[in-house]
């Protein structure tokens, strides 16, 4: 179901990638990351704010007691917040890099990001491609 129309989701992701000072080279070699992040503001389940921050809604919310439905990504990120979770994770470890990358953004555990599904896993994996 489309939500926002694709123009405007368009507009909203470069906005995004304008405040984050992304290249027009690194824009290039990662459109498909992009478009996945456009095609979720379409639908609904992703949200820029007006601080940049991006606000995606939960398909499958993590957590027993006191759900997580929304994650919300930090449009900047120091190298001290992503060394602190990438505590224990080796560095040939691209799949734990990029858990320790959402863990940084979106102020979760390693572990609660581990807990998310597949299809929630897949966006925030879009969104940290554009920290890596």
């Amino acid at each position: 179901m489309i939500v926002v129309s694709k123009e405007v989701a368009q507009v909203e992701i470069e906005k995004w990638l304008d405040c984050k000072k992304i290249s027009e080279r690194k824009r290039e070699t990662t459109k498909d990351n992009t478009a996945a992040l456009v095609d979720a503001i379409s639908e609904g389940g992703l949200v820029l704010t007006e601080k940049n921050e991006l606000v995606q809604t939960l398909k499958f919310p993590i957590g027993e007691t006191s759900p997580v439905e929304k994650l919300t990504y930090k449009p900047r990120l120091t190298v001290k917040e992503v060394n602190t979770k990438m505590q224990g994770v080796k560095a040939n470890d691209v799949d734990g890099r990029v858990t320790g990358y959402i863990a940084a953004l979106t102020n979760l555990t390693m572990e609660e990001v581990k807990k998310l599904d597949t299809e929630d896993y897949g966006l925030a994996q879009n969104i940290a491609i554009f920290f890596l």
